[in-house]
């Protein structure tokens, strides 16, 4: 069948757009999560694709030492910076952070 791959381990057809759709996002979780914790030197990154499968929205939670003393509209206008460029590409953003204990 055209456009479908068919997986004799599953014993069902998956589309295999699809299957390139997740393994496109999952390049960009992990780009997403190395540009934030290098730039934030943080100590704990989570990005999930929540976008079931466009790979265009994310859930990413941020803990860095770099928001000690901001407010969380500070924490979140840093993480926004950073991701500037990617955020363009995104159809939704659900963003958590919180400051490192010192």
């Amino acid at each position: 069948t055209t456009g479908m791959m068919f997986s004799h381990h599953m014993a069902r057809r998956v589309p295999l757009l699809g299957r390139m759709a997740r393994q496109f996002s999952s390049e960009a979780e992990q780009s997403l999560s190395a540009k934030l914790s290098s730039a934030l030197e943080a100590t704990a990154v989570e990005v999930r694709d929540v976008s079931g499968g466009c790979g265009a929205m994310f859930k990413i939670t941020v803990e860095s030492p770099k928001f000690r003393g901001l407010n969380v509209v500070r924490q979140h206008r840093l993480v926004n910076d950073i991701l500037k460029e990617e955020i363009k590409e995104m159809h939704g953003l659900t963003l958590s952070t919180k400051a490192s204990p010192a």
